[in-house]
C-alpha cells in the first residue's frame, strides 16, 4: 500500500505505522482489510472541501469503526493460530490423554528460557555413552560423550549450549543416544511410561507431561485409562523399579533377531537328581524339551544352556518364552533376584528387565522388591 502524505502528522504517524506491514497483510489478498479501510479513509481526507472539511463528529466514527474492524482481524488471525495450534501434530484432542497411564518413545529435549527439559536413557549393560543433540532442520547441535556408563537408568545432562558453548535458542530438540558395550555402538531406544499429568504446548505443539518429561502423543504405544481397568495397573509402576532390586519366579526369556537374550535357564533343586526342563512359547506349545540327568544337576542353582533351537532342529520365532522344570517327583522353582534395568513394551504390556540374565519379567509375577 502507498498513502501520500497528507499534510498532518497526526495522520502521517497512524499511515506510517502500517506501512511496514504492506506485505504481510497483501499476503493475505483480504477484500476489504484495515489497510483498503485505512487507504479510502486518508483518501477522502485528501480530496475534503477545504472550506467545507469533514466534520469531526464523522471523523471520530470513523476512527471508531477503523479500531473495531483492527481487533475483529486481531481477533481472527488469533482463533486461526488457536486453530492451527489444536489440530497439527495433536492426532486429536490431547486433553482427553489426563489421568491416563501412557506409554511411549522418548527423544526429545525442550528448551525453555535456556531450561533444559530432562531426557534420560536406560542400558542393559554397561557400555560407552555417546549422545547427540539434534535441532529440528535436523542439523547437530551438541554431542555429548558420557563415556562408560552402567547398567540402569541415566539422565542426560544438556546445559542448553551448542558444540561451540552458545546458548541454543528455544524449541524442541531431538536426541539419539549410542551405546557400545563392545561390539560396537547402537542406538538405545528410551521409552516412557507413567501418568499423564498436563499438557504443555512448544512452538504451538501440544506435548504430555509425564513424571516431568514432555512426551509427544505421536509416539505413544499404549494408552491406559486406570477407571476401565479397575486401578489394576499402578499408572507409573513399572518405571518406579528402575533400579530396585525385584524377584520373580516366572522369568521370561526373550528371542529377538533369532538369539536368544540373557544366560543360561536357572532353577533350584535340593538334592542333584533328575530334571526335565520344557521351554514354551506364548501360546503355551512346547517347543523344547532338555533331559537332565542326576550326574548333570546338584544340590541348590543350576543352569542349563538353550540355543533357540526347537525340537525340530530349526530356530524357534522370534518372541517370548517360558520354561518349566520338573524332577520325578515334583515341578520345581525358577527364581530370579536381581536389579531391574530397563522397561520393554511387548504385545500391548510392560515387562521388566532384570541387569545380569537378561531375563524378563511381568509385573503381575512379581514376588518381592529388595
Amino acid at each position: 500500500m502507498a498513502v501520500s502524505s497528507t499534510g498532518n502528522s497526526t495522520l502521517d504517524n497512524i499511515t506510517n505505522s502500517y506501512v511496514s506491514k504492506d506485505t504481510e497483510k497483501a499476503e493475505k489478498n483480504d477484500a476489504l482489510g484495515q489497510d483498503a479501510f485505512l487507504t479510502m479513509l486518508v483518501a477522502q481526507l485528501q480530496n475534503q472541501d477545504p472550506l467545507n472539511p469533514m466534520d469531526g463528529t464523522d471523523f471520530s466514527a470513523q476512527l471508531a469503526q477503523f479500531s473495531q474492524l483492527e481487533q475483529l482481524i486481531n481477533l481472527n488471525e488469533s482463533m486461526t493460530s488457536m486453530a492451527t495450534s489444536m489440530t497439527q501434530g495433536s492426532e486429536g484432542d490431547v486433553v482427553s490423554y489426563l489421568g491416563k497411564q501412557v506409554t511411549g518413545t522418548v527423544d526429545v529435549m525442550n528448551v525453555d528460557d535456556g531450561t533444559v527439559s530432562g531426557g534420560f536413557y536406560s542400558l542393559a549393560k554397561p557400555a560407552d555413552v555417546m549422545v547427540t543433540i539434534t535441532d529440528a532442520s535436523g542439523k547437530t547441535v551438541k554431542t555429548l560423550y558420557d563415556g562408560q556408563q552402567n547398567s540402569g537408568s541415566h539422565l542426560i545432562s544438556w546445559d542448553g549450549t551448542d558444540n561451540s558453548g552458545k546458548a541454543v535458542e528455544d524449541g524442541a530438540y531431538n536426541y539419539t543416544v549410542m551405546a557400545n558395550s563392545g561390539s560396537g555402538f547402537a542406538e538405545v531406544p528410551a521409552t516412557l511410561t507413567g501418568t499423564v499429568e498436563g499438557i504443555a504446548y512448544n512452538n504451538d505443539k501440544p506435548y504430555l507431561v509425564v513424571n516431568g518429561i514432555l512426551l509427544d502423543p505421536k509416539s505413544l504405544t499404549s494408552v491406559i485409562d486406570p477407571e476401565e481397568t479397575g486401578g489394576e495397573q499402578s499408572p507409573d509402576s513399572a518405571l518406579s523399579y528402575l533400579g530396585q532390586t525385584v524377584s520373580s519366579n516366572a522369568p521370561i526369556v526373550l528371542v529377538e533377531d533369532e538369539t536368544v537374550s540373557g544366560g543360561d535357564l536357572t532353577f533350584n533343586l535340593d538334592t542333584a537328581e533328575n530334571a526335565t526342563v520344557k521351554i514354551y512359547n506364548a501360546y503355551d506349545e512346547l517347543v523344547k524339551t532338555i533331559a537332565l540327568t542326576e550326574d548333570d544337576t546338584q544340590g541348590g542353582v543350576n543352569s542349563v544352556e538353550w540355543d533357540g533351537l526347537a525340537d525340530s532342529g530349526h530356530k524357534v520365532p522370534d518372541g517370548m518364552y517360558y520354561y518349566t522344570v520338573k524332577t520325578d517327583s515334583e515341578f520345581v522353582k525358577t527364581p530370579v533376584s536381581e536389579e531391574v534395568s530397563g522397561i520393554k513394551y511387548l504385545n500391548g504390556n510392560q515387562y521388566l528387565v532384570l541387569n545380569d540374565s537378561g531375563r524378563l519379567v511381568s509385573l503381575s509375577t512379581i514376588t518381592g522388591i529388595n
